[in-house]
């Protein structure tokens, strides 16, 4: 059994010459003269209705925001180390102080200043990681310096700072 259909498909032939096909030009008939203007009584960016567009695609192009052609690329990040590195150098300064004389206050310090170096090297770390898995990774010297100086500061502080406490406690 075959139901009627109430849509004219008339303006959709099956012939192969294109004569009986839909348009997208305006001026023919199909999208560009006839078209539905979806809700519009005219066509909202200026004119009348299907007169500057050529196809409801294009309608909907022009409201899509533009994608960007570019790719990110990662970069070695620098805060991370940069600020360990001077953090390992406060601690490594109170490590000098108590070697030159200081009491084992200044050893305390400088061995707890070297936990805060430590987790900002593990923040670079993981940050690096981050950026090494974009598409296009690029890495420079400069980070790799400021990284490899703070892991050597704080690596000096950890154990000066630790030597002389370890020497205070053995002389109690």
């Amino acid at each position: 059994m075959q139901l009627p259909s109430n849509f004219d498909f008339t303006e959709y032939s099956s012939s192969r010459d294109g004569t009986d096909t839909p348009s997208l030009n305006p001026g023919r008939a199909g999208w560009g003269s006839d078209a539905p203007t979806f809700g519009f009584a005219s066509d909202p960016f200026g004119g009348s209705a299907g007169s500057s567009m050529a196809s409801p695609a294009d309608m909907f192009a022009l409201q899509q925001t533009p994608v960007s052609a570019g790719v990110e690329q990662g970069r070695t990040p620098v805060g991370w180390a940069a600020g360990a590195a001077a953090v390992a150098l406060v601690g490594l300064v109170f490590a000098l102080v108590a070697v030159n004389g200081g009491s084992v206050l200044f050893a305390a310090i400088g061995w707890v200043m070297s936990v805060p170096a430590a987790f900002l090297l593990a923040k670079h770390i993981s940050a690096d990681t981050t950026q090494r898995t974009r598409a296009v990774y690029q890495p420079s010297v400069f980070p790799r310096i400021v990284y490899w100086s703070a892991v050597a500061l704080t690596g000096l502080g950890i154990l000066l700072n630790a030597w002389q406490i370890a020497d205070w406690a053995g002389r109690l």
